[in-house]
């Protein structure tokens, strides 16, 4: 190929190439800024801990670390229940950038944005049409919620990042080198989450059921075995942990009621509403004459629903209603970058080389929520309990964030803004008035609280918690096991009996071992430092799209006195 042919349609493609630098800088812009909220706690100190042992052990010396009452752990008390993979690129960038906030969200902000370019890519080999490929970027950068999962130290810019290759990988195979290509991507993106292997199982399905993936069926099922070897032992190593946090389906009735409310949370923060539109309206066309899909096109959309499908399937037999509604899809977060390949496809299908229509359809889709569920349900309850309720619906407070794309206004303005909450002040606070070797009680957010202050945490596993007999007999601190050494107590009231201990049984523990309590600060509870979930999300000013709890118990800091001699 001539370079003078390469550099045309390099420049071509310009105008994605302001999309790209856009993406990168709603996602890199102060990356380090606001304190790491619980779920990135875990990712950052369990990195640090790979640093000193090798492996994430929950366990670093100073303080033992895990939410789940020690069923993560095994009997040398390293984490097993969540896949690694997580950790170890957080370990890689601490060891190359240092242990701070940036460094632990840097891998999977570049994860985030190497998304865009390859949906942009993806969708461009497929449709040939750069109208299909710049819709579908223009699409996830705006997306608020994958800004948020891509500025997160967590597994979730890796999940979007490895499905969409998986499955350009699996249009590509045709030799033996992309099929074990495509086993390290499955056995991959397992290990970032295992919910991530369920779109190998689709593929799978595809090859055995569909004439249009026959050719692929050879190399997938080649590829089936390794796949196989190094995932499937790990349920066996991992089934505590997992017991921990899935609630199988017990009815047929619950299934269906859990399938609508993953269908709720697709349908908030993707333009699943629109998709169907736009698909009803090429199907009325096309009996019409009008232009349809190609067959590559198809096999693309093929795919893409049928990933989603099998998504909400499996979080329906996994997850409780309720469950869904406060994790809304993070655990399935490729199905923002996906949907968004969708529609840039429908969108540049249905505009038929009209610029207007293109445009007009695209800025409908960007800038407003009327591709999604939102604006359809402003007429729902804005506080629905979903404890309480068969399926939830998310409603926003104001009617004009119900139509309008507010978020990226609010995202944009954010990226310049502190947003300090309870976490940071407490951190603050510990900070100015502790000294080294303290231990500090806390009931929530412990993770983070130890990651920005590394001082050591009492009263981490109880008697209650399945780890209890193999911490004893690993001879952790006295401290790790109760209160008696505590210098300084973080409680969060608003979670009092969050682990099932409410501070009413600690005053009594220090009171009756002789300590003095003194009440040395009150904060103001703001929930969550930097919650990964638009409907939970907290923007500068105390901003919330979405309805929250207004009665937040404020939290407290005590400092803990003891007599002399103790």
């Amino acid at each position: 190929m001539k370079v003078s042919h390469v550099s045309a349609q390099i420049r071509s493609h310009w105008p994605f190439a302001i999309i790209a630098v856009i993406g990168a800088a709603f996602i890199f812009t102060n990356l380090g800024a606001g304190y790491l909220w619980a779920d990135e706690g875990d990712t950052a100190v369990l990195g640090s801990n790979i640093l000193k042992f090798g492996v994430p052990k929950a366990w670093d010396g100073v303080t033992f670390i895990d939410s789940d009452f020690g069923a993560r752990e095994n009997d040398q008390l390293v984490m097993v229940s969540s896949p690694w993979v997580q950790y170890y690129i957080t370990a890689a960038s601490f060891l190359a950038f240092g242990q701070n906030t940036f460094a632990a969200r840097f891998p999977f902000a570049l994860a985030g944005w190497m998304s865009i370019l390859l949906i942009y890519f993806i969708v461009w080999q497929v449709t040939t049409n750069r109208w299909a490929a710049f819709s579908s970027a223009v699409l996830l950068v705006m997306s608020v919620q994958f800004l948020l999962y891509s500025r997160q130290s967590r597994y979730y810019a890796l999940s979007m990042l490895f499905t969409c290759l998986l499955i350009w990988t699996f249009f590509q195979m045709k030799s033996l080198r992309e099929s074990v290509f495509f086993a390290l991507l499955a056995i991959l993106l397992f290990h970032v989450h295992p919910i991530g292997i369920v779109p190998v199982g689709v593929l799978a399905t595809f090859t055995l059921l569909l004439r249009r993936f026959a050719y692929q069926r050879r190399w997938l099922w080649l590829a089936l075995p390794g796949i196989i070897v190094f995932t499937v032992p790990w349920f066996a190593l991992a089934r505590t942990g997992y017991t921990e946090n899935a609630a199988l389906v017990t009815s047929i009735r619950d299934f269906f009621f859990r399938f609508a409310q993953y269908l709720i949370e697709c349908a908030s923060v993707t333009p699943l509403v629109g998709i169907v539109v736009l698909l009803v309206v090429l199907l009325v066309h096309r009996r019409q004459g009008f232009g349809f899909l190609s067959s590559r096109e198809q096999d693309l959309l093929f795919v893409i629903f049928g990933v989603a499908l099998s998504y909400g399937v499996t979080m329906a037999l996994t997850q409780r209603s309720a469950a869904l509604w406060v994790t809304g899809t993070r655990y399935t977060s490729a199905i923002i970058p996906l949907s968004a390949m969708a529609a840039g496809v429908l969108i540049a299908k249905i505009a038929h080389q009209k610029v207007f229509v293109w445009i007009s359809i695209l800025l409908v889709f960007a800038f407003t929520n009327l591709g999604q569920i939102t604006p359809w349900v402003l007429w729902a309850d804005k506080n629905p309990n979903p404890e309480n309720k068969i399926v939830a619906i998310h409603v926003p407070q104001r009617i004009v964030d119900g139509l309008i794309a507010t978020g990226p206004l609010l995202f944009v303005r954010d990226l310049f803004l502190a947003n300090p909450g309870t976490l940071a002040a407490s951190c603050d606070f510990l900070r100015k008035n502790a000294g080294p070797g303290d231990v500090v009680v806390t009931n929530y957010e412990s993770e983070p609280l130890y990651f920005h202050t590394r001082l050591p945490q009492g009263m981490k596993v109880t008697k209650e918690d399945s780890i209890y007999e193999i911490a004893r007999r690993r001879h952790l601190p006295d401290y790790v096991f109760g209160v008696e050494q505590a210098r300084w107590v973080v409680w969060r009231f608003n979670w009092d009996d969050y682990l099932g201990i409410r501070w009413a049984d600690v005053e009594r523990r220090l009171l009756s071992e002789g300590a003095k309590i003194s009440d040395a600060a009150q904060l103001e509870e703001t929930a969550w430092e930097n919650r990964e979930n638009i409907h939970f999300h907290r923007f500068a000013g105390r901003r919330y799209l979405f309805p929250q709890d207004k009665d937040l118990a404020p939290a407290h800091i005590f400092r803990v006195d003891w007599p002399a001699g103790l």
